[in-house]
């Protein structure tokens, strides 16, 4: 009862006002120096870029680079031992008949099996901008998708399930654009511009489908867990209050924790068995259009398992839908999801890093103050929050 009318009496206007008053006057007692603020504005925008980047080279460069891989074999040749120079005659002759030079084929160990491996390999066949490979063109693919997510979001009507729609229909709309970025990535550094680059148009009968799919796939990946949390009654969850949840008995707080404990396991499934292949799919799609006179900067198996002809040999040098998915072998799967895994602690690592560095930095420009300023920050945006 007593939190409902502070609640209210926060959300009257003039409440508010009063108390951004007295935060205002209470900040305005901290002085900072402009040097300092400057240095911090800089810092910030130079750890947003430095996380942005390094998202970039893992979630989007290795990783496609992983998902069009082909494990490939090295052939070995080893001399034979030979024989005694005590047997007979005979002997001998059956011997350097039987004998001779071993052939011997051994899998090599893909170059994305290891982050530090992978980005040597780019640096040494691209150069040192290779990290961030295609970054122009991948900024370009998401200017465009934001522009069409916003045309098609105001044109279309608001039905149940618009959001999938829009996804679907812009994924499908820059097929090519996509596929251009894909491109650019998996191949070896070439002079085509950006335009010569983009797939001829009837390529974007082959792609439209799966680009369609894998951008509608995460937002129905999320309605399949919005709708399992429903049916499980966690939406009623949030409608009680405070002292409610505090009257829990321990069978109620159990129920609810393997319930929330259900919804996060059929998230994870959705990803892994919805995202994923469609994800996978259009990437390995792409690549089999790459023109053939251009070669990839890892192993790629154009054939797919044998699914494929090429042009040369009177093919059409496309992989299908399914094709696509059942030739990414389960080796290579999982050498994708470690490396989902690894990306997860390597991204959450830099996140803690940064924010020590810049809070230290915070820290030492504005000295014990910065605990005022904190708390005046986050009452500011609560109250804009709740207005």
């Amino acid at each position: 009862m007593f939190a409902d009318i502070a609640r209210r009496g926060l959300s009257h206007p003039n409440a508010i006002a009063y108390v951004k008053r007295g935060i205002t006057a209470r900040s305005d007692k901290v002085e900072v120096a402009g040097w300092g603020l400057v240095l911090l504005y800089l810092s910030f925008w130079v750890a947003a870029l430095s996380i942005y980047l390094f998202s970039y080279m893992l979630q989007e460069v290795i990783t496609t680079l992983c998902m069009v891989e082909s494990p490939v074999a090295a052939i070995t040749v080893s001399a034979s031992a030979q024989e005694p120079a005590e047997k007979e005659e005979k002997e001998e002759k059956e011997g350097l008949l039987e004998t001779g030079p071993t052939i011997t084929l051994v899998n090599q160990q893909p170059i994305t099996s290891s982050i530090r491996g992978t980005v040597r390999h780019l640096v040494a066949h691209a150069g040192r901008g290779a990290r961030f490979r295609g970054f122009w063109a991948y900024f370009t693919y998401t200017i465009l998708s934001g522009m069409s997510i916003t045309f098609f979001s105001a044109a279309l009507p608001r039905i149940p399930g618009q959001t999938v729609l829009v996804a679907a229909m812009t994924g499908a709309l820059l097929a090519n654009v996509h596929a251009t970025w894909t491109h650019k990535v998996v191949s070896m550094p070439t002079s085509k511009t950006f335009f010569e680059r983009i797939p001829a148009r009837a390529h974007w009968k082959t792609l439209a489908v799966p680009a369609a799919i894998e951008a509608a796939m995460p937002y129905i990946s999320m309605y399949l867990t919005c709708a399992i949390a429903m049916l499980m009654g966690l939406h009623k969850t949030g409608q009680h209050g405070e002292a409610q949840l505090k009257n829990y008995s321990g069978a109620q707080w159990t129920s609810l924790i393997v319930r929330v404990i259900l919804m996060f396991v059929f998230a994870v499934s959705c990803t892994l068995f919805l995202c994923l292949p469609a994800m996978v799919t259009l990437v390995r799609i792409e690549a089999s259009i790459l023109p053939e006179d251009e070669d990839t900067i890892v192993p790629f198996d154009r054939t797919f398992g044998g699914r494929v002809v090429s042009q040369l040999m009177g093919g059409t040098g496309k992989v299908g839908f399914l094709d696509a998915w059942r030739s990414f072998t389960w080796e290579a799967r999982r050498r994708l999801i470690k490396l989902f895994v690894k990306t997860f602690f390597l991204m959450t690592g830099l996140v803690i890093f940064i924010v020590h560095v810049f809070l230290l930095e915070a820290f030492i420009i504005c000295g014990f103050a910065l605990g005022d300023v904190l708390g005046s920050a986050v009452a500011v945006v609560v109250l804009s929050t709740s207005n």
